[in-house]
């Protein structure tokens, strides 16, 4: 039996204003095209088309282990899950970019380097200031006591992953980074609650300043802030334990190790 050839999966927004064909050349151009804004695991370009500007994010091959989950359909791709939970977002009236489509490659069966392609969001900042910023730190937990209230939670809930532009007194949010989220029928309370509140800060004073103006916007009792605290301690003792445990010889192999196919 002859191997299998390399193929595209591509999925295009059913009102794509992209030019035709831009979805199905972006796994040959995105390495010699484009405008690098971010490069680590995973690298983000923005690529100026004649009528506006495009973000694409291009997902490394994944660890060996979740690439076999990710194959075998255990696990939605990361470049799906941007698309679906963008439509998702922008249904219930919060701010994300526009999915445009995605593009997974797929070699004798195994999924390789994936891509999200939307809106490429001019003139914002991280709220990275909400460190230093009250204003903007209160404006941001009252916009997080909302989301909550309709169900909805970023599991990678850390300011990087929030853009914000500021107008006068008033803060427009707008959610980045989201194939990781939670939608439920019914408001975050309890342990998903408090494991989202204690990520963004991770200095204690400003984390509980953080809960309290929480708490004030979401009518919560003022004891969260001692549960979430607690929280963020026992879960520094686990990222301990984990950074101890990744000594091990062999401990990273499962996460680490790439596949030279491609």
């Amino acid at each position: 039996m002859s191997p299998k050839k390399q193929s595209l999966e591509v999925v295009e927004a059913s009102n794509c204003p992209l030019p035709a064909g831009f979805l199905t050349q972006i796994a040959q151009c995105f390495d010699h095209e484009g405008q690098t804004i971010y490069k680590g695991r995973n690298e983000i370009k923005i690529f100026t088309l004649p009528d506006r500007t495009v973000c694409v994010k291009k997902y490394s091959v994944p660890p060996i282990f979740n690439r076999i989950l990710y194959s075998c359909g255990l696990r939605v791709p990361k470049a799906r899950r941007t698309y679906e939970n963008a439509h998702k977002i922008l249904e219930r009236g919060f701010r994300t970019p526009v999915q445009y489509g995605y593009v997974l490659t797929w070699k004798n069966g195994w999924l390789g380097e994936s891509y999200s392609v939307g809106e490429y969001v001019e003139h914002a900042d991280t709220c990275s200031d909400a460190y230093t910023d009250k204003p903007l730190r209160d404006a941001f937990a009252g916009y997080t006591a909302d989301l909550h209230a309709h169900g909805m939670m970023h599991r990678d809930y850390i300011l990087n992953n929030i853009l914000y532009k500021r107008t006068g007194d008033h803060y427009e949010f707008t959610l980045i980074d989201i194939n990781r989220f939670v939608f439920k029928s019914s408001p975050i309370r309890g342990f998903l609650q408090r494991m989202n509140l204690m990520q963004p800060f991770h200095n204690n004073e400003e984390l509980q300043d953080f809960v309290s103006a929480y708490c004030r916007a979401a009518q919560a009792p003022t004891s969260l802030c001692a549960h979430v605290l607690s929280f963020r301690r026992w879960r520094n003792r686990y990222s301990t334990l984990k950074r101890v445990l990744k000594k091990i010889p062999g401990s990273r192999w499962l996460t680490q190790h790439r596949s030279s196919a491609k």
